[in-house]
């Protein structure tokens, strides 16, 4: 059965689009969930009316906010079994009862974060209250956590191939440094997200609700910027355990062909760190800069994530399954047949010459490759005249210009993003011939 291939874009990048826009939402949904329990909390033990409103209004945004969420979610799932079935089949063998778990985590996120919304004015048990909000809390950074399983064991599979035990794909290399890595961002969106609420609804707020959002910019803008001056040692603690991990991956990274992105994440990250340390020395004053680093800091969360996932490639799990689906495996060894013995020249009438086959017309031998690399994987991460990924060269252009002796050189050893070809030399003249028919 063919695989289905987005046009123009690519499987890679439209995955890529979707999974960025809900992440940034789920990151706000987990760490604005534990900043509404922690606020109501501090407001009911301090008796602070602000931080009651603001716990209130957050979690009713959210509420609202999951709905759509919930429709990223699932058509993130749906796209990934359509578009990498291979992958999607091998990642929930390996994390059946994890993903199960984490199914449940998220109905029980949603359940409590429902009812803890809904029952504010009428419920006068401010404790039991409470703890339906820390229910939600527990279930959103739980949820988050076996993602995150998932999503590290990716990169860093660890042991799990040599011992294909659970706790060895959970657990994995990665697993805690990633897992501080991604919850710490939960709680910078949050609260960026809250602060950039209130500073644009103080500019036409009534005198009554001034004090409150100039109240709510301060609450929320020290979380944030302090998060942000925290960000960048998360960063280098997941780095550098990558490093101990597998050190290609770390050179990949930094030195590799993702280089520009991880110096334009690092940049913006700068950018980010120090517009919150010059909000937080100017005594919470300087607004707008910290708006602007809240700005750089989203963007550079994005090339990070971009980052992350292409130091991976041409892996979507890393040494285990290529892109295209295929596991990785040794070159399977040419079968030589031994030579026959020579027999004695027999006399016979001279051959006929073989009649000249037909030359193909140009479509029929663009429809010969273009089979071809469909049935290779080729189009996951290549276009061939518009159809295909985007991740590699547009074959349509560089096929013209290659010999069969060049292909066969450059799929046997091709480049670092790039998997090679596993097949016999017989399978290999097969394919190229395809590639470039008479």
């Amino acid at each position: 059965m063919p695989h289905i291939n987005f046009p123009f874009l690519g499987n890679s990048l439209v995955m890529a689009l979707v999974i960025v826009v809900h992440v940034f939402f789920a990151f706000v949904a987990v760490g604005g969930t534990c900043l509404a329990f922690a606020s109501e909390w501090i407001g009911y033990s301090k008796n602070s009316a602000f931080h009651d409103r603001f716990a209130k209004g957050y979690i009713k945004f959210l509420s609202d906010m999951m709905k759509m969420n919930g429709v990223l979610g699932v058509t993130f799932v749906v796209l990934l079994i359509g578009l990498f079935p291979e992958f999607a089949t091998r990642l929930y063998n390996i994390f059946f009862w994890p993903l199960i778990l984490e199914a449940a985590l998220f109905m029980l996120m949603m359940a409590a974060t429902a009812a803890y919304g809904n029952t504010w004015e009428s419920t006068s048990n401010k404790a039991g209250h409470i703890f339906i909000g820390a229910v939600a809390a527990f279930a959103a950074v739980a949820a988050t956590l076996v993602i995150n399983a998932a999503w590290s064991f990716m990169l860093t599979p660890g042991t799990y191939f040599q011992d294909p035990r659970l706790l060895n794909a959970v657990f994995n290399p990665s697993f805690i440094a990633s897992s501080t890595h991604v919850l710490l961002p939960c709680f910078i969106n949050s609260a960026m997200f809250g602060y950039i609420y209130a500073f644009f609804k103080q500019r036409k707020a009534a005198a009554d609700d001034a004090a409150y959002y100039s109240w709510m910019l301060d609450y929320c803008g020290t979380i944030f910027a302090v998060g942000i001056l925290l960000q960048p040692l998360s960063g280098l603690s997941y780095l550098f355990t990558l490093k101990a991990v597998n050190v290609l991956i770390f050179d990949t990274i930094v030195k590799g062909v993702i280089v520009k992105f991880f110096w334009t994440m690092v940049s913006l990250a700068t950018v980010a760190v120090s517009c919150s340390a010059v909000y937080l020395l100017s005594h919470k004053k300087k607004r707008k800069v910290l708006l602007a680093g809240g700005i750089a800091a989203l963007t550079a969360f994005s090339f990070g994530a971009y980052t992350r996932e292409r130091a991976r490639k041409p892996f979507v799990i890393y040494g285990s399954m290529y892109m295209t689906g295929a596991l990785v495996a040794a070159p399977k060894p040419a079968v030589e047949t031994p030579p026959a013995p020579a027999a004695a020249p027999a006399k016979t009438a001279p051959a006929k010459p073989a009649a000249k086959p037909a030359a193909l017309t140009p479509a029929a031998a663009r429809h010969i490759t273009e089979e071809a690399l469909e049935a290779h994987g080729c189009l996951a991460c290549h276009s061939y005249y518009g159809d295909g990924g985007t991740f590699g060269p547009a074959l349509d252009a560089h096929l013209p210009h290659h010999t069969k002796a060049d292909l066969k050189r450059i799929l046997r050893k091709p480049a670092e993003t790039m998997p090679p070809f596993d097949g016999t030399d017989a399978e290999l003249d097969e394919f190229v011939n395809r590639l470039k028919p008479e």
